[in-house]
């Protein structure tokens, strides 16, 4: 039973408010049962045998979007997130899940992503056949399947880098997502398979935009046996392009001429991976000068709303919560506002144009190759 493992979770959270403040789906529903607190006390009456799991108990469980900021507001630091992952694999074992849920691990086991089919998109990509590659560039399902604008301007950095590069034709899921809705056994088989193309091919880098493949490869792969070479990094696109700046193979001469620019903290990236500085750095070497910072950045930066792949299970409470993060980029005059997470460009995208005409949002890799585009 998933519940098992949180129990002292339950116990502590449960009659506290603390992070209460924090939760970006409770800012967004002002529901109380969206707070850790109140996933403990549904948990409490669950592990007690007084309730089952009901429609709206399992619904609520599927709104957290795991971004952890209640952990980090935690003056003890309880791993509330793990809280809802663990009453996810009590869920999925009682199969309770929703149809949407489970529609995610069909689409995954049938195509390889919890999309479907990605977008077929192939230009300047190279397919599997070279050996020991430098870097080999794996992009994520969401990437694939909804920013080939990404994938572009990466691939195009890559060139500039003169490294020699390749991605995985046949990419398919890291397996994050179905971990993260509480299918762990599935997750596994589906990390199983990545990891043999991955170690197959042993690139020097495994080179990512994505920080829930970043995640999953450092932190949770090792966990489930599957631990990647020593003699293969994994890296974050901001840690790479860092690199290469640092060495002078990719050089900045402030063509790019932006105001009021803003970074918006990926949760994975920042809070979980710690990877606050190299996006930073990157930005600041392109433009010229720092980020403006949003009111609550760092470890404290609040949740987009797509964590969870929650923009594809809950659409309308994904944008409710990305909507809040939006208005604190207005708060600081922002016109620009780089993530370097394409789930977050995702649920920012559709306020352009419509409910925010003046502002932009792109991907860190699309900002440092509007240099190579004439800015």
């Amino acid at each position: 039973m998933g519940i098992d493992h949180v129990r002292e979770v339950i116990k502590n959270c449960r009659f506290c408010f603390m992070c209460r403040h924090a939760c970006p789906t409770f800012l967004a529903t002002k529901l109380d049962s969206h707070t850790p607190r109140g996933y403990a006390l549904m948990l409490s009456e669950i592990s007690a045998g007084i309730r089952g799991w009901t429609d709206d108990f399992v619904k609520k469980f599927y709104q957290c979007s795991q971004c952890g900021l209640c952990r980090e507001d935690c003056e003890f630091h309880w791993p509330e997130d793990e809280l809802v992952r663990h009453a996810r694999e009590d869920i999925v074992e009682k199969n309770r899940e929703p149809q949407k849920v489970k529609n995610v691990l069909q689409s995954i086991q049938v195509t390889g992503s919890p999309f479907g089919n990605d977008s077929g998109y192939k230009l300047n990509s190279r397919s599997e056949n070279q050996h020991h590659p430098e870097v080999v560039y794996f992009s994520g399902c969401s990437t694939r399947s909804y920013h080939p604008e990404i994938i572009s301007a990466t691939e195009n950095l890559l060139e500039h880098c003169g490294v020699n590069w390749m991605r995985m034709e046949n990419e398919e899921c890291c397996g994050i997502p179905l971990y993260d809705l509480g299918y762990t056994q599935e997750a596994k088989r589906q990390a199983k398979k990545t990891y043999d193309k991955l170690v197959a091919i042993h690139p020097k880098i495994i080179l990512t935009g994505c920080p829930h493949c970043l995640r999953n490869f450092r932190e949770i792969y090792p966990n489930w046996q599957l631990s990647l070479p020593k003699d293969m990094q994994i890296v974050h696109v901001t840690q790479f392009l860092q690199e290469k700046i640092l060495d002078r193979s990719l050089i900045f001469h402030h063509k790019v001429s932006l105001k009021l620019v803003s970074y918006h903290d990926p949760c994975q990236l920042g809070r979980k991976l710690g990877i606050f500085d190299a996006p930073r750095f990157v930005i600041r070497d392109i433009i010229g000068q720092a980020p403006t910072e949003l009111f609550h950045s760092r470890e404290k930066a609040e949740c987009c709303g797509a964590g969870s792949i929650q923009f594809f299970i809950d659409s309308e409470l994904s944008q409710k919560v990305a909507k809040v993060r939006m208005n604190r980029a207005l708060e600081e005059k922002s016109q620009v506002l780089i993530t370097a997470c394409q789930n977050c460009k995702t649920v920012f995208q559709p306020f352009v144009g419509k409910e925010y005409p003046s502002m932009q949002v792109m991907d860190i890799v699309e900002l440092a190759n509007l240099e190579f585009e004439g800015g």
